[in-house]
């Protein structure tokens, strides 16, 4: 499987596409990405994942999410996770890490908002 990922800046936000498997093969283009895009504008405080189109996340993927919130608290910046699939969401919950990659409880309906 593949990934895309598309970084689109608006002022201090920034939304993150992505597309397809975020896994062992493809996880490090997503990091890659955000943490290049981090370096190159500073004014961004928001990064909004879109994962609306996410068809597949592995513990890999998961472990890339974790740097990838880590990079971008280092920065000053908040992560977002939006749309996610209910997939994620069960992945997130399993794995106990609901709260600290979204600021959200586990089953908050907040998470189709974005």
């Amino acid at each position: 499987m593949t990934l895309t990922c598309t970084w689109a800046p608006d002022g201090e936000t920034a939304r993150v596409t992505i597309t397809g498997a975020l896994e062992f093969g493809t996880a490090a283009t997503l990091l890659q990405l955000v943490t290049d895009r981090l370096a190159d504008d500073d004014g961004v405080r928001d990064v909004r994942l879109d994962c609306a189109g996410l068809a597949f996340c592995d513990s890999s993927g998961l472990s890339t999410l974790l740097l990838v919130h880590r990079a971008v608290t280092g920065a000053g910046a908040r992560l977002h996770l939006d749309n996610r699939p209910r997939s994620l969401d069960r992945l997130l919950a399993v794995t106990g890490t609901t709260a600290y990659l979204t600021g959200e409880a586990v089953g908050s309906r907040a998470r189709r908002d974005s």
